[in-house]
């Protein structure tokens, strides 16, 4: 199951390190890609900015309720954070942190 996930997201950034490239020089090829790209996303950038904003959304209530777990986890137990909580406690808020960027 793993190395299908690996292949598709290896096929994923290949065809986008592609598309970066191709976008990069001044060629023939890069304005037919623009204009096919232009077609493509033509009246869709209410739905790209919904979607964007839903996935926003969702990963930053996920930061959020790992952090009040952990909060809880130790308020409960009473005693000081061990090292692994203080590492994912910190992780957290750095996602948390540079989601709001």
């Amino acid at each position: 199951m793993f190395i299908e996930m690996f292949q598709l997201l290896f096929t994923v950034v290949s065809i986008e390190a592609a598309l970066i490239i191709t976008l990069g020089f001044g060629t023939p090829v890069r304005r037919a890609v623009v204009k096919l790209l232009d077609l493509f996303k033509q009246g869709r950038g209410p739905l790209v900015t919904k979607t964007v904003a839903a996935t926003m959304l969702v990963l930053f209530g996920s930061v959020l309720f790992s952090t009040i777990q952990i909060n809880t986890r130790l308020s409960e137990s009473g005693a000081v954070a061990n090292s692994t909580d203080q590492v994912m406690f910190a992780n957290r808020l750095l996602e948390a942190f540079l989601m709001g960027k």
